[in-house]
């Protein structure tokens, strides 16, 4: 076997014992100074002081103000320790082989543990601050989710059209939807206690009239006739119709009364029978009283004609809101004309209840909500 060399065996170990002494005076010094204080550096600072002579200090310590390092301070004690070997404080027990072949002990000395102390730097995480966005929703009508689930019924319009009236008898706010034929439901009117709107429709057209801030469904209707007029607090038809009076059963609701009737061409003929020349002119007066007990917050207009569309005076004797019986008394001086084609006519007093004067003209002819009264009568030759 080869043997190392003698010199190379010298060098390394001077070597060793070189990295030794300078890893010991970079803990025992905080690597001079550049490393924060620590309990590594302090034990080790506290054995040698306690082992290293004094001599010796003084001469590290001056060497350590040179380079601005901490110094090591000398530790008295009553018995000192053996002198401090710093191979061994940091190696352990470690042998090496002398130049004349025999061997070198270095004893180990006790090692100095100690738990560094970790110091928790608390981290501090900033508040999250949550931007809100507003996206604008953009619905073209308001539509309705009930929480009810009501049996699903479509609406089955035609193409007849018709005006229906709806009022609203009760103390609460009902609003009126349209059931479209896919079973959508798109309001067209909230109506507080004693309101009511007129309304264009078809027959066949079915209506929801809704609770909303309860969810509730309270009535449905179906558009059964060109005018009517529902109540939406229980979807029923109001029909106003003339019971015959008996000396036991008074008159029930007939809408109005007329009295006081007068036609006239104006020249040579009064009553309330005249005879005109095709397309003549002639004037019709009267007194009436209307009212709407049925429906006591409807609009309400009495228009005068010969019974059929188009032959109205173009204006209304009556519109506005009358109320319930005795309702409102006025008069009526209206201008018509004669028919071109010889006949017999009846002059007729339609009574409506429509949005506006105008709507009513428009339906003058359909018979209005409660049967019309014929005041008069006109004969063409």
């Amino acid at each position: 076997m080869r043997q190392t060399p003698e010199r190379t065996r010298r060098r390394s170990s001077f070597r060793l014992l070189v990295a030794t002494l300078l890893t010991t005076s970079m803990v025992a010094t905080g690597g001079f100074g550049a490393l924060p204080d620590n309990p590594v550096t302090q034990a080790v600072q506290e054995v040698i002081g306690e082992n290293a002579p004094e001599s010796l200090l003084e001469q590290i310590n001056s060497y350590l103000d040179q380079l601005s390092a901490p110094t090591i301070e000398p530790q008295f004690n009553e018995t000192r320790n053996p002198p401090l070997d710093l191979v061994g404080l940091l190696i352990g027990d470690t042998t090496f082989e002398s130049s004349d072949g025999s061997s070198l002990s270095i004893t180990e000395t006790p090692t100095v543990t100690s738990t560094p102390l970790i110091t928790e730097t608390p981290s501090s995480t900033p508040a999250r601050t949550a931007t809100l966005t507003a996206t604008p929703t953009f619905t073209p009508s308001r539509t309705f989710t009930p929480t009810f689930t009501p049996t699903r019924t479509c609406s089955n319009p035609s193409t007849i059209p018709a005006v229906t009236t709806f009022y609203n008898s009760s103390a609460q706010t009902i609003e009126v939807y349209l059931v479209d034929p896919t079973c959508a439901l798109k309001i067209y009117s909230t109506l507080g206690p004693e309101q009511s709107v007129v309304l264009d429709t078809f027959i066949g057209q079915l209506w929801w009239f809704i609770d909303t801030p309860a969810g509730r469904l309270i009535a449905d209707y179906v558009v059964s006739s060109a005018n009517e007029s529902v109540d939406v607090s229980t979807g029923a038809v109001v029909v106003a119709t003339a019971t015959p009076s008996t000396p036991d059963a008074p008159a029930q609701f007939t809408g109005f009364t007329i009295s006081n009737v007068d036609m006239t061409d104006d020249v040579t003929q009064f009553g309330t029978s005249i005879t005109l020349e095709p397309g003549q002119e002639f004037y019709v007066s009267y007194s009436f009283r209307v009212f709407s007990d049925p429906c006591p917050g409807c609009v309400t207009q009495l228009v005068t004609g010969l019974g059929s569309p188009g032959t109205h005076g173009g204006t209304c004797a009556y519109n506005g809101v009358p109320g319930v019986s005795p309702g409102v008394t006025g008069s009526e001086a209206v201008t018509l004309y004669a028919p071109e084609a010889s006949g017999t006519y009846p002059v007729v007093v339609e009574y409506h209840w429509q949005y506006s004067c105008g709507d009513a003209l428009t339906f003058y002819g359909t018979g209005g909500a409660v049967p019309s009264q014929v005041i008069g009568q006109v004969t063409v030759p």
